[in-house]
């Protein structure tokens, strides 16, 4: 089974159904597009159509541990896998980008007014470079599938842009101008022009009497229905939006909250701060889940009313509204592929295991082959498995882990075969995920220690964010210590450049009664 089908990483959407989680952890384990979630395998082309059949193998990524992302993740997650087109929302019978949709800004009808362009969920007077403003949306024509290298040209049903260019998402093959999954269809299994016969199954790209355990039958293919966001707990038991199947159960990853089919990061959201539906005012952004004018904490800027760290944020890598894509990761305010990865045709591939991109992009190998570090051969080397053509280490792979099509979610790694949390974190919730319970504003210090809103946590504590300032904390009559609130110095009046400064005239600003 490839990355491509859960929601942790990519996948275009199919139909709206499913289960929800509304448990808002804060940070997470393995964030979309990191290296912490590995690399699949990908034939894609750069147009709808595709000029041949093209074929794909299953992920095979780097042996990595997940670092504990600490950026801001943005309100819609991109190339999720069910419900309208990742990132649109279904608006009465119609999908829309609540982002970018002059008619549906922010929300189902809340249309700009005349002149105005639809950026990030706000109406405003321009696009801001390098957006460009096609016919009042605000877009990054490099990642968004509608208007892919050009205002006027879309990608096909199933594709998602990367580069500016329409490609099949990750784990994904172009079959003829359809992105299918080669490692589960019996249509085309292992390759396009291969179909299984009426009495076999597709297990792992080869065409079989039946499934090989713990992989369970559903619709021809062999799926893991612990992990698999289109067959969660039992076959076609689809998750909602962004959500992902973890333990058979659909929820949102780490550090998000289900918010009208959509996971959502409630501590970013200006259209959802705090809590689904609550809405921030003008001038103010959401900071810890709080509307809060004080400005955003250090290194970070205000996209859309959520602070982000452009240097490390995937959906504002380098400026607003850029949008990593094909698997890439934010790093130092550039689009790359994870550690071990290769951006071939916009998707990042493991040339090392890839038997497409063997060794370096383009170079395939012949029918019957597989790819082993790198290499074209007949079998897989020593400790090595050959899942639909990619030879991998099941004792370290996430999306092979302990037997092919065996995906680690949630932030687990894959350790020794079995999927597990990564040190420095542990398990919390249910489904469980992976938490790292030191910077967890939902689990800060232990798993359901929540933070008050507008507060952060940092090494096990709650405290302000941004510039805000804590006041009127006092201690306990049980010895513990009672939270104070978080304040805005500069025009609280009540607390007027410090805790405790009342201005009589009831006008604070810069911090000075006036």
């Amino acid at each position: 089974m490839n990355l491509s089908r859960w929601g942790v990483i990519t996948v275009v959407g199919l139909a709206l159904t499913g289960c929800g989680s509304d448990e808002a952890t804060v940070q997470e384990t393995g964030g979309s597009g990191g290296a912490d979630a590995g690399l699949d395998v990908a034939k894609e082309t750069g147009g709808s159509g595709g000029d041949a059949a093209k074929e794909a193998a299953p992920d095979s990524k780097p042996d990595v541990t997940p670092d504990v992302v600490n950026e801001t993740i943005a309100d819609v997650q991109l190339d999720g896998p069910i419900g309208c087109p990742v990132p649109t929302t279904k608006c009465g019978t119609t999908c829309v980008n609540l982002n970018t949709d002059p008619q549906n800004c922010g929300a189902c009808s809340n249309a700009c007014t005349a002149g105005q362009v639809c950026q990030l969920g706000l109406c405003e007077t321009t696009c801001t470079a390098p957006l460009t403003d096609c016919s009042g949306s605000c877009v990054d024509t490099n990642s968004d599938a509608a208007h892919c290298g050009g205002c006027s040209t879309a990608c096909a049903a199933g594709q998602i842009c990367s580069a500016g260019a329409c490609v099949c998402p990750q784990g994904m093959a172009d079959c003829s101008g359809v992105c299918v999954d080669l490692s589960i269809d019996p249509g085309h299994c292992g390759t396009c022009a291969t179909a299984c016969g009426a009495a076999e199954v597709c297990n792992a790209g080869v065409c079989a009497a039946g499934c090989t355990a713990p992989l369970v039958l559903c619709n021809g293919g062999c799926v893991d229905t612990n992990s698999d966001p289109l067959n969660c707990g039992a076959c076609a038991a689809t998750c909602a939006g962004t959500e992902i199947c973890a333990g058979g159960t659909c929820t949102c990853d780490v550090g998000l909250s289900s918010c009208g089919g959509q996971c959502i990061d409630l501590l970013t959201s200006f259209k959802n701060c705090g809590a689904c539906g609550t809405s921030c005012g003008a001038g103010e952004a959401c900071i810890a889940g709080a509307c809060t004018d004080v400005g955003c904490p250090t290194q970070q800027i205000q996209c859309g009313g959520a602070c982000v760290n452009p240097n490390g944020d995937p959906n504002n890598c380098g400026a607003c509204g850029i949008v990593c894509t094909g698997g890439q990761d934010c790093g130092g305010g550039q689009c790359a592929c994870p550690a071990g990865g290769t951006l071939c045709s916009g998707v990042c591939v493991n040339t090392d295991t890839d038997p497409l991109h063997c060794g370096a992009c383009g170079t395939a190998c012949t029918a019957g082959q597989v790819c082993s570090q790198g290499a074209c051969a007949a079998t897989c080397g020593a400790n090595e498995t050959a899942c639909t053509g990619a030879c991998v280490d099941i004792q370290t792979d996430l999306m092979n882990c302990g037997a092919c099509g065996v995906a680690c979610t949630g932030g687990t790694v894959c350790t020794a075969g079995a999927c597990v949390c990564p040190v420095d974190t542990q398990a919390c919730g249910t489904p469980a995920l992976c938490v790292n319970t030191a910077h967890s504003t939902g689990n800060c210090g232990g798993c359901d220690q929540k933070c008050p809103s507008g507060m952060t946590c940092d090494n096990s504590v709650c405290g302000c964010a941004g510039q805000s300032l804590m006041c009127g904390a006092d201690a306990g009559a049980d010895g513990g210590t009672i939270p104070g609130v978080c304040v805005n110095p500069k025009k609280d009046p009540q607390n007027c450049g410090g805790c405790g400064i009342v201005c009589e005239a009831g006008t604070c600003a810069n911090s000075t009664c006036q």
